[in-house]
């Protein structure tokens, strides 16, 4: 039996999944707790992940129309907001505001993904 088929026999069965999932966790906790640098990577993954998307919502659906440029703007915007909420103390507003900003992106691109879709 080759890996791949192995993989695809595990992956079907319910109890394979949640050992994936477990092990997958226990991974990703053991790398936190052991490797610190590593925890500095997760903790800018979503500034990095909201811009990185944004980008790339407004470089393949940008001309599509006003509402994926305005999600891809929005990303964009929310992961440089949250980027300097890291790095800047900021007051309770503030801080609000930049935490919110990426989630009206990600409401705007699932609005213009289902709009898109039913047009």
């Amino acid at each position: 039996m080759s890996t791949a088929e192995y993989a695809r026999r595990l992956t079907d069965h319910p109890l394979g999944r949640l050992v994936i999932l477990i092990a997958g966790i226990t991974v990703i906790g053991a790398a936190l707790l052991f490797y610190p640098p590593f925890g500095t990577v997760v903790w800018w993954l979503f500034p990095t992940l909201f811009v990185l998307v944004g980008v790339s919502e407004l470089y393949f659906r940008g001309a599509d129309g006003p509402l994926s440029m305005a999600a891809g703007s929005l990303l964009v915007l929310g992961g440089v907001s949250r980027a300097l909420y890291q790095l800047v103390p900021m007051d309770e507003f503030t801080g609000t505001v930049a935490n919110v900003i990426p989630l009206f992106g990600i409401f705007a691109m699932m609005y213009a993904r289902h709009y898109g879709e039913n047009e």
